[in-house]
């Protein structure tokens, strides 16, 4: 079986007898490269199959999209619903600590395996890890009711934001660097004009600019949600401090309403149909997998998302 790791070499596709976990077979259709990957490797040489952004089919042909996180399901914060506080999930992830999606299949819990509605999805269904993570972060920054809200950074988790807030009926802004990516929230409908004083301001490109961009565009006692990863520490100044404002971070994913968001993701992709063609600029077959991560992290390129398929 073939499979993407981070070797001495580099990317490389190589051959694995089969995959190290315990679960049900899938089939992999399409898996993404997201940013976490790329910081990833930057590291060296890892011991397990890369890929957190994944779907495809199990042995009896049904459709489905992975979540990735394995939590154990019994702990206080499982059983409160949000998973990803689990103690045991980090060390328990799809792509990130076991082998993940960027390979010809995978065994994965099946808990896991949410149904896809239709066959169709599996060529862009990777696309629900990131819209899930997009929707964890509105919900936890209360962005769910009409309200000028901002969203900085227009990487696949911002663009993902502005996805999951039009399919709600909110308007949104925008601030992003790249035109090729202020061009795409466009397309899903966001302002490109940015003002200040927003009710929510939703960071997600996860740099000190972005954040001190953040502060200065909220309106005093708003509300400010980190929905970007931070690698390396920031600070807030004075600014922060006399805004009031509240700062909510968001991890992955979890419950909201008794529901799944990963499984909520899923009716917000059905939604926004022009969604994976905004989304996805890059395909690439796994034999081209290296290739495919230097797309995707060479800005260049006009990158967005880069999909992978076996």
């Amino acid at each position: 079986m073939r499979a993407v790791r981070s070797t001495e070499n580099g990317i490389e596709v190589v051959n694995v007898t089969d995959s190290a976990n315990d679960g049900v077979r899938v089939r992999v259709a399409s898996s993404g490269i997201c940013g976490s990957d790329l910081h990833m490797i930057s590291y060296g040489p890892l011991a397990f199959t890369l890929g957190h952004e994944f779907c495809g089919r199990l042995d009896d042909g049904t459709p489905v999209a992975v979540l990735p996180i394995v939590a154990c399901g019994t702990c206080d914060r499982c059983v409160a619903g949000d998973g990803q506080q689990c103690p045991q999930s980090f060390g328990a992830m799809y792509g990130i600590s076991r082998d993940g999606g960027l390979a010809d299949e995978v065994l994965v819990d099946p808990r896991c395996a949410k149904v896809l509605p239709d066959e169709r999805l599996l060529e862009f269904g990777n696309l629900v890890e990131p819209l899930a993570v997009a929707l964890h972060g509105v919900h936890r920054a209360g962005a769910t009711s009409p309200g000028r809200v901002l969203v900085i950074g227009a990487g696949p988790v911002g663009l993902a934001t502005i996805a999951v807030l039009s399919s709600m009926g909110i308007e949104v802004d925008l601030i992003a660097r790249h035109t090729n990516r202020m061009e795409a929230g466009e397309r899903l409908g966001a302002g490109t004009a940015p003002g200040s004083d927003y009710d929510i301001v939703l960071e997600a490109a996860g740099t000190q600019g972005s954040m001190d961009e953040a502060i200065n565009r909220v309106r005093p006692g708003g509300t400010i949600g980190i929905l970007g990863n931070f690698w390396d520490p920031i600070s807030v100044g004075l600014g922060f401090q006399m805004k009031e404002a509240t700062l909510v971070p968001a991890y992955t994913y979890g419950h909201h309403q008794d529901t799944e968001e990963f499984v909520q993701a899923i009716d917000v992709l059905q939604a926004v149909e022009e969604f994976p063609d905004v989304m996805i600029t890059h395909h690439f077959a796994l034999d081209d997998a290296a290739e495919a991560f230097r797309v995707a992290g060479d800005r260049s390129e006009g990158s967005i998302k880069v999909v992978v398929h076996p």
